[in-house]
């Protein structure tokens, strides 16, 4: 199944996608990567590039170094018995990678990622101990026994200098030296002396220039010197091993976790990878379905995409692709039937593997198998010819495919007897179709086309061809069965007319000639009905605009003639006010009750809410209790609505809903420093003849203790008594928390406190009474 894909250019697809990956691991990963073909792998495979790809939009750069596969250090480390400074230098740089995104990662789709590290990350404060990763070499407080014999290196290496600095000078004070230079041959110390002089000085000749003039000398007096740093070097060496096999026993003993550390890192490297392909050509995740139609909305090749950002001169064209079973492309050669029939694909197996891709919005359903025929399967090695090979695909293709399966097909049945070919695919074709497999195919026989104008599982569509400009315009349209063009393009190169009219008779009789004739006029029928179609739509849009211009001059007028109404009700009932800031007593009761006529007046003047307007689940005012509501039942003029824990039947005269209110609040009758003034009178004038109830509930039981307080409350609200006095007593608590509670939520209840010390305390709670409306 995975030979055929690079059909597809699924192996350019992974090249590319190598180019966004740094380790590795990644790198070869990427470059052998296999699509995905289950379900729940691919959720999972997209939900990490997706979550990468949030971060990225965000700002989050993500810097990956070069860093080299940890299977391979650990295994040579293995073999080794130990590992290199420079290879534990890598590892030290792996988690300290890793370590930079951690918090970032922790609660996230690679956690499994972070939780690894979290296992062996003190490794890296313990390789930052011992290494310098500037220079590779392990650090000289390493050990104790390291520091000192570098430190002795270094003064033998000192008094080594000095001897021969002085034995320099005095040589070449007598002119034996050829330059006034110290030099290194083979790792020893040497002089650059002329060949005249060599037997004037004592020591080893190391070595002679290619001149022959110069002979390079080690002094006689610094060899035993050089022989001590030789063996302390020998004990640097000596010790440094045994520091790198310390630390590598620690880090072998937990190999199992770096392992895992790098596959669970080459799945995130692998996955950031995604988001950034993704963004070059600006693609989007699709919706992943375990069934149904495959529907690619203004979709396109990527790699066309890639294309025309190296050269922008290219054309470039984007294409719906809607299979709800099978689809038959049809049209000319050279018209995009096999780029069309490639994107579907590649699409596909990208949507399924976590890519993003080029496309406005798609919806793929997740295959377990994709077949490809694809191109030329010829063998000469094998003494196969096309046809056969194609055969035996198809027959394998015919053997697996189910519903889970998307199968594609280049102009099958080619290679052989067109018409046995056709027949034969066309056989083949149903059955897959009864299978309920996804089948795409292009062609030119004209039997697969007249085939899919009888299955009804099998859409058509053609790649559209400009017979005047004689160039593709590589659009898919859908519901036309498309012409191969070939007596038309023949015309236009200049055939001679007898030989393409003898042609036509060739083909004249033929069954599906005539329907094509037939479906061609039908085009046409379309084609003029669309036309009409979308004049008449154009029409009804000019008749809505002009429509809804109405609209808003009629609102305009209303609203003029509703404010207006309202400006001669304020200034009616501005004389009400006059007379209740100078009325008396008695003057403001004769006030209050005009006042009461006054609005009952008006609002009955006011359009009332039609049956229709109130409906259940509506957020309704209530009037009598001045409370806000939710109505539960609706039945003719009667409502049922619920009151926090209350539920009262009411008409319809004492509700308003509440969106009505809202739309008349832009034209009170009265302004709001007025409303607040006569609130303020009446309050004041009331408070002189406010009452108070007492509820003494010492010694009842709090069920008991309920009802009594329901009775207080209603029989306060029904007489105009502003507040009760609840008497609870201290207790236990629970008898005044529960009586507290029921107040809360009672919807007679404006608000509640805790009595004075003067007058109970804690022990009793004074209860404030809604107004009556």
């Amino acid at each position: 199944m995975y030979k055929n894909l690079s059909k597809l250019d699924w192996d350019k697809i992974k090249e590319i996608l190598s180019q966004f990956v740094y380790s590795q691991g990644a790198k070869e990963k990427s470059l052998t990567l296999e699509p995905i073909f289950s379900y729940e792998k691919a959720i999972n495979s997209q939900e990490k590039a997706k979550f990468l790809w949030n971060l990225i939009e965000k700002g989050i750069h993500f810097e990956i170094p070069s860093l080299q596969s940890l299977g391979i250090l650990f295994d040579k480390a293995k073999k080794r018995g130990f590992f290199l400074s420079k290879d534990l230098c890598q590892i030290k740089l792996w988690l300290s990678s890793i370590r930079k995104y951690s918090n970032l990662l922790k609660n996230s789709p690679f956690h499994n990622l972070i939780n690894i590290w979290e296992k062996i990350s003190y490794f890296e404060n313990n390789l930052e101990n011992i290494l310098n990763c500037e220079n590779g070499e392990i650090k000289d407080t390493a050990s104790y026994e390291l520091f000192l014999i570098r430190k002795k290196i270094k003064e033998q290496q000192e008094m080594i200098r000095e001897k021969l600095e002085r034995i320099k000078e005095s040589l070449n004070k007598k002119g034996y030296l050829q330059e006034n230079l110290i030099m290194k041959r083979d790792g020893r110390y040497v002089l650059p002396v002329k060949v005249e002089y060599k037997n004037k000085i004592k020591g080893i000749l190391q070595s002679v220039s290619q001149s022959g003039a110069t002979v390079f000398i080690e002094p006689a007096g610094i060899i035993p010197l050089v022989n001590e740093l030789e063996e302390l070097q020998w004990k640097e060496e000596k010790e440094v091993l045994k520091i790198l096999k310390e630390i590598s026993e620690e880090l072998l003993k937990e190999s199992i976790y770096f392992y895992e550390l790098e596959k669970e890192f080459i799945e995130f490297e692998i996955s950031l990878a995604k988001a950034n392909f993704g963004r070059i050509y600006k693609g989007i995740f699709p919706k992943l379905k375990r069934e149904g139609e495959i529907k690619f909305y203004s979709a396109i090749h990527p790699l066309l995409i890639l294309k025309k950002q190296k050269d922008p001169s290219q054309k470039i064209v984007y294409n719906d692709f809607i299979i709800e079973k099978g689809l038959l492309i049809t049209g000319p050669n050279l018209g995009g039937k096999t780029v069309s029939l490639k994107t579907i694909g590649l699409l596909t197996l990208m949507a399924q593997t976590g890519f993003l891709i080029p496309s406005s919005f798609a919806e793929v359903p997740v295959f377990s198998k994709i077949f490809i025929d694809l191109g030329e399967e010829q063998d000469i090695l094998e003494g196969e010819s096309s046809f056969s090979s194609h055969l035996k695909n198809l027959k394998k293709i015919l053997e697996e495919a189910n519903e889970k399966t998307l199968v594609l097909l280049d102009e099958p049945g080619k290679g052989t007897n067109p018409e046995e070919g056709s027949a034969l695919i066309s056989a083949i074709l149903s059955e897959l179709l009864n299978k309920n497999t996804k089948v795409i195919l292009t062609t030119h026989s004209q039997i697969l086309k007249s085939l899919a104008l009888k299955l009804k599982d099998l859409k058509i569509a053609t790649m559209e061809y400009d017979l005047e400009k004689m160039e593709p315009t590589y659009k898919l349209i859908y519901g036309i069965c498309g012409s191969s063009f070939a007596f038309e393009l023949a015309k236009k190169l200049g055939f001679d007319p007898q030989i393409l009219q003898k042609a036509e008779e060739f083909i004249e009789r033929k069954e599906y000639q005539q329907l094509e004739r037939i479906l061609n006029k039908e085009r046409e029928k379309l084609k003029n009905l669309q036309e009409e179609i979308k004049a008449k739509i154009q029409d009804l849009i000019k008749k809505e605009k002009e429509l809804e211009e109405k609209k808003k001059e009629f609102e305009k007028i209303y609203l003029e003639k509703l404010e207006n109404q309202l400006n001669e009700w304020q200034k009616e009932f501005k004389d009400f006010l006059k007379r209740f800031e100078c009325g008396s007593s008695s003057g403001f009761k004769k006030v209050y009750r005009e006042f009461n006529e006054f609005i009952n007046k008006k609002l009955k003047s006011v359009k009332p809410i039609s049956r229709e307007d109130i409906k259940e689940g509506d957020l309704v005012y209530v009037k009598p209790f001045a409370r806000e509501g939710i109505v539960v039942k609706v039945k003719d003029d009667v409502v049922e609505v619920k009151l926090g824990t209350l539920k009262l039947t009411l008409s319809k005269k004492n509700i308003i809903k509440i969106s009505q209110m809202r739309n008349l609040s832009s034209f009170p009758l009265l302004s709001k420093t007025q409303l607040e003034y006569i609130k303020n009178s009446i309050d004041k004038k009331e408070n002189r003849e406010i009452q108070k109830i007492e509820v003494n509930l010492l010694g009842f039981r709090v069920d008991e203790a309920l009802i009594e307080v329901e009775r207080a409350i209603n029989k306060a609200f029904l007489k105009g008594i502003k507040k009760i006095y609840i008497i609870h007593g201290h207790g236990t608590g629970k008898l005044r928390d529960t009586i507290r509670k029921y107040l809360n939520t009672h919807p007679l209840i404006k608000n509640f406190e805790v009595a004075p010390i003067y007058e109970g305390g804690n022990g009793v709670t004074i209860a404030y009474i809604q107004d009556k409306n």
